[in-house]
Formats: C-alpha cells, sequence, structure tokens
C-alpha cells in the first residue's frame, strides 16, 4: 500500500474513532452517492513539494478537504455542521494519524459552503527510505567532549549521551 493509500485509511480511522456522531467517514473516491447523515468525506486537493530533509527522502504537502455534511432533516442542521467542523480542527491539531511518515498537520482552516462545512489542512508526507549519504561515518554513534578537553588526544575523555544518565 502507497504513503497515500495508507494515509487516507488512517484518517478514515482516526476520525471514525474519535467523532463517533458521525454516521459515515470515508474518502471520496470510495464513498457512495448516498451516505447516511451526519457524514464526512475527505480528499486531496493538492500536492507540494517541500524542503528534503537530507536523508534521502522527499517530502510532498498534501492538502487535505474534508467535506462535512450534516443532517438536514435536523431542525439545527447548521449548528451540528459547526460543531462537527470544529471537533475536527481540534482533532487535527499537530496530528500524525499514528504514521512514522507524516509530519504534524497544519494551516488548519474551516469554512461554511452551500448546506456544509469544508475543513482544509496541509499534511507534509516523506517518501522513500531514509539513507545515509556518508559511507565512512557510521550512523548513530554520537560521543560529547567537554571543553577544554576536546580535540586529538583527548577521545578517551569523551562522553556517551547514555552514561549520562
Amino acid at each position: 500500500m502507497s504513503e497515500l493509500s495508507t494515509l487516507s485509511a488512517a484518517l478514515s480511522a482516526s476520525i471514525r474513532a474519535a467523532m463517533p456522531a458521525l454516521a459515515s467517514v470515508d474518502s471520496h473516491d470510495t464513498a457512495g452517492p448516498s451516505l447516511p447523515l451526519p457524514s464526512l468525506r475527505h480528499s486531496i486537493l493538492r500536492l507540494t513539494a517541500d524542503g528534503a530533509p537530507r536523508d534521502g527522502r522527499s517530502v510532498l504537502v498534501a492538502t487535505f478537504e474534508a467535506d462535512i455534511t450534516p443532517d438536514t432533516m435536523q431542525p439545527q442542521a447548521r449548528l451540528q455542521g459547526s460543531e462537527l467542523a470544529a471537533q475536527l480542527m481540534d482533532l487535527l491539531r499537530q496530528q500524525l494519524w499514528g504514521l512514522d511518515f507524516v509530519e504534524a498537520s497544519r494551516n488548519v482552516q474551516a469554512h461554511y459552503e452551500g448546506a456544509g462545512w469544508k475543513v482544509q489542512w496541509e499534511q507534509p508526507i516523506l517518501f522513500g527510505d531514509p539513507q545515509w549519504a556518508w559511507p565512512d561515518q557510521p550512523p548513530g554513534h554520537l560521543l560529547l567532549g567537554i571543553s577544554p578537553d576536546t580535540g586529538p588526544g583527548n577521545e578517551g575523555k569523551y562522553l556517551a549521551p547514555e552514561d549520562l544518565a
């Protein structure tokens, strides 16, 4: 499963679990024509390249949009939609969806349109596998030296961070 498919599935599952007042949560490409209300459908609107973390991976910022449709048969449908949009905005704060290849969501916005709410946010996604580009330096070995006991000839005075605990 690709990063985008995994993220979409995690997004649906997390929103479903956190917002039980929604009768249906799905992506736009899997949702049927007639959904039980209130419903939320989400999709990616845009992908933008972002600065790479210098570890061999690339970063794309996905702009997501969630369409929240309240139960229009309810007398306070607009208020219901407002409350659901606010709950989603709260859920989106620094959201990682339990995935190690995304960075925290950001730039969350919501607005009322037509008979429902639209909530948009950005989610940076890391693609590819980390690579160590310095073959002469082993990854993951850190030693600390305290001045003036640093530099050549003082290597034996260096400490590993775990020795400081």
